[in-house]
């Protein structure tokens, strides 16, 4: 089984990135399941596509439902505590199977991977 890592970075809805890194990570999924083991680190302005209650009527996808997606395959999903803290974000906030993290669990999760992507 091969262990990937993916590091989003980017803003949800001002560009189509992190809209795309969850795309990636969907595809990876849809694979084998034995195929592969993902982990997502949101760091920056990508915790925002992580939080609970999303309204998007002007667009044709919507980031807490892909997340919600991945979190029912057991993918963990950890925001950067020093991130969401500077933005104002707690864990009450967040969608179900998304929780705040830490850079020693970036560090541990990057050591244990064979892949990491960064978004």
């Amino acid at each position: 089984m091969q262990k990937m890592l993916i590091v989003a970075h980017a803003s949800p809805y001002g560009t189509e990135k992190l809209f795309n890194c969850l795309r990636i990570a969907l595809a990876l999924k849809e694979q084998d399941e034995q195929a592969v083991e993902l982990k997502l680190f949101l760091m920056s302005d990508a915790i925002f596509g992580a939080l609970k209650h999303q309204t998007t009527p002007d667009l044709s996808y919507n980031l807490q439902q892909m997340f919600e997606i991945l979190s029912a395959q057991q993918v963990p999903i950890l925001l950067c505590k020093t991130c969401a803290n500077v933005r104002g974000v707690n864990a009450d906030m967040l969608i179900d199977g998304a929780e705040i993290g830490t850079l020693e669990e970036l560090a541990r999760w990057t050591l244990a991977a064979d892949k990491v992507m960064h978004i």
